[in-house]
């Protein structure tokens, strides 16, 4: 029953980070609001975590992983072509951000960030990953042989999170975040690659 606990009071600080981080800014926060917004004392967030930084490197990287298990299970359903794999995870996203506002809001921010570098594990599995999805785009000829690894990582792992944060500050008044954007923003995207 003491694990359970435990693991509930991590769902808590990791929820209470991302909530508190949206809210208050990544420089703003404080180990102590976090504690106070999860309901657990400073104390035992620190005997989990060395620092605010700790934990947002935990949250980051679990995110990003999760991002590239989807991303290679795509990429297993999708040899010969890079749109579905487009579509699915441009709907993943847009579904992701309707159920879990918080939690995307926090990852947007960690990605414009410029205080915070992802790990050198992180980029090898991401390069290596992107670079699978380019050889299939242009083996398809859906893609320019000329499109560069860091113009597919953007397009795909960020453009879409971009579009969301932007749409969803509705600075036009003209409309809100839908999964009818997925079909857009596929042909968008594939549009700019090709």
């Amino acid at each position: 029953m003491a694990r359970k606990i435990d693991e509930d009071k991590i769902a808590r600080i990791k929820e209470a980070t991302m909530q508190t981080i949206v809210e208050k800014g990544m420089e703003s926060t404080t180990i102590a609001m976090i504690a106070k917004n999860a309901n657990v004392s400073g104390g035992y967030l620190y005997r989990i975590y060395a620092g605010k930084q700790d934990l947002i490197n935990e949250l980051y990287h679990d995110k990003v992983n999760s991002l590239y298990k989807e991303l290679e299970s795509l990429v297993l359903l999708n040899q010969t072509s890079i749109k579905p794999l487009i579509k699915s995870f441009i709907k993943n996203r847009i579904t992701y951000f309707l159920n879990e506002p918080n939690a995307s809001k926090f990852f947007y921010q960690l990605l414009h960030n410029e205080n915070f570098f992802a790990s050198d594990e992180i980029k090898h599995k991401s390069a290596d990953l992107i670079l699978k999805i380019k050889n299939i785009g242009v083996t398809s000829g859906e893609i320019s042989k000329d499109t560069t690894v860091y113009q597919l990582h953007y397009h795909i792992l960020v453009y879409a999170v971009d579009y969301i944060n932007f749409t969803r500050k509705n600075i036009f008044e003209e409309q809100e975040v839908t999964i009818n954007d997925v079909d857009k923003l596929t042909e968008n995207i594939l549009n700019i690659l090709k």
